[in-house]
């Protein structure tokens, strides 16, 4: 579980920084970027620690933007930082739905 919370931890800093660049505003409509949302919102939920509500929290709140927004299918944009990102944590973790 410790080496889950450290990627997951990981991640969610990348997505800040993520948040921070003019790519932002590209994934924000993006199913790639909404996907890795959804794998780290569950998995998120899994961790019963305090310290990840608040990680937990904003993972949510942008997933549930989703419904204001119009989603594109993916764009192809290489590198698509949110595909590589879920791949790696499903493959990782061996997730599956």
């Amino acid at each position: 579980m410790t080496d889950l919370k450290k990627f997951l931890e990981n991640i969610h800093k990348r997505i800040l920084e993520l948040k921070r660049s003019d790519e932002y505003k590209k994934c924000l409509n993006c199913d790639c970027y909404f996907a890795l949302l959804y794998y780290m919102k569950e998995e998120l939920s899994k961790i019963e620690a305090p310290a990840y509500k608040e990680m937990l929290n904003d993972i949510i709140s942008t997933f549930n933007k989703r419904k204001e927004v119009k989603i594109h299918q993916c764009l192809g944009c290489n590198p698509c930082p949110p595909a590589e990102w879920t791949t790696e944590l499903i493959r990782k973790f061996k997730i599956t739905r």
